[in-house]
């Protein structure tokens, strides 16, 4: 399904009375909205240069939230911003998260190796926090030190995995059992077909669960159990899709940038958040209570766009096309030119294709973009210069 995705206006007008009063937003919102369009049109879109700003100040500034029970931080602008939560925010966000461990069955008598990174950062104790309050057993192992890892992981008889996919397999290899179910982040991992069928390979048995999630909005989007992509957990956030170049709301189905916008959130609550990623949002029916899709995940981020033939090409796409593609040893450079009269799309690859690769990606091409290329070639080398140069 590609209809209307559904408004939570009561959600959404909730939310505005609650921030009525905060000192960044309350100046910017209105009082109240009545649909999709009355929202876009009236609500104002921040940036994370905007969340920055604000974080630099002293004490910082409007974010500043005194009943914070955790801060994280996460790399932005070239240093670490912190990341709050309430106890109301983690309470929010495990709530959502037992409704999709519920869906994949999870629950008392599991035991999860949690091994994302748990200095710092907001990954390990996300996961930790939404498995202990379902009654999960849970080792904090981190990352790294793959042999005693897979050895603990295989004497606690674990059944649940998150961590990257990357060093799941590590793991596999140095000979933990496979778990029932493995969450999967930190890394491209539906959208990387060669990373994702190497899991699969080894994991044959597993339910495989892609996510989605900022440091700053977190979660944003699972996959469910019968569906494909993933589904946004839309009591936590509402989701929308924008032209990047003219900020103009696009209709399901189109490809776009990202726009988040915190339902409940406490502490740094954001309000029609750019993210810069691009990706397709659609509307399918229920499957576990889910019906706001991104089906394809995200794929690439909002950089130094190039229109051709009246699509808007985007450089992170051309890494998306090229993910694990056998023979790829170096750069890529989609050159546009003018030719008798018409855009001429030339993408050069270095490394080497065989006719099957080369033939797979032009169809990824055309898939992602939705243009043909018209000449694919193989290099040595590529000099230094941009993802895309506009030679017209």
């Amino acid at each position: 399904m590609t209809g209307a995705v559904p408004f939570p206006r009561d959600a959404i007008n909730a939310m505005l009375e609650r921030l009525r009063g905060h000192p960044f937003h309350g100046p910017r919102l209105p009082a109240r909205v009545t649909d999709a369009a009355d929202f876009a049109a009236t609500v104002p879109l921040m940036r994370r240069e905007d969340l920055l700003a604000e974080l630099r100040k002293p004490g910082l500034g409007a974010f500043a939230c005194p009943h914070a029970v955790r801060m994280n931080f996460s790399p932005m602008g070239g240093g670490l911003a912190p990341i709050l939560h309430t106890a109301g925010d983690l309470a929010a966000l495990t709530a959502a998260c037992r409704t999709h461990l519920d869906a994949c069955g999870i629950g008392p008598g599991d035991v999860c190796a949690v091994t994302f990174g748990y200095h710092l950062f907001v990954a390990g104790l996300f996961y930790q926090t939404q498995m202990e309050t379902c009654g999960v057993t849970c080792l904090p192992l981190g990352p790294g030190e793959a042999a005693r890892t897979a050895g603990l992981c295989a004497e606690a008889g674990v059944t649940v995995l998150a961590g990257n996919p990357s060093f799941a397999l590590t793991l596999r290899e140095a000979g933990m059992p496979p778990p029932r179910v493995f969450f999967a982040g930190g890394e491209p991992f539906t959208g990387n077909r060669p990373l994702y069928a190497a899991v699969r390979a080894a994991m044959p048995d597993t339910l495989l669960i892609d996510s989605f999630s900022l440091s700053e909005v977190l979660p944003v989007a699972r996959t469910v159990p019968g569906g494909t992509g993933v589904h946004v957990f839309d009591e936590l956030v509402y989701a929308e899709v924008i032209d990047p170049d003219s900020a103009t709301p696009l209709p399901p189905g189109t490809r776009g940038e990202l726009v988040l916008t915190h339902l409940v959130k406490e502490a740094q609550p954001l309000v029609r958040y750019r993210t810069g990623d691009l990706t397709v949002l659609t509307h399918t029916a229920p499957l576990h209570g889910r019906t706001v899709n991104l089906p394809r995940v995200v794929f690439g981020r909002t950089d130094s766009m190039v229109k051709a033939r009246g699509v808007k090409l985007y450089p992170s796409e051309l890494r998306s096309v090229l993910l694990g593609v056998p023979g790829v040893t170096g750069g890529h450079r989609l050159t546009v030119r003018t030719v008798d009269g018409r855009d001429h799309l030339t993408l050069s690859v270095a490394g080497t294709l065989d006719d099957a690769t080369a033939e797979a990606v032009r169809r990824a091409f055309k898939s992602q973009t939705l243009v043909s290329l018209d000449a694919l070639e193989t290099v040595d080398t590529l000099p230094d210069g941009p993802a895309i140069a506009d030679a017209r």
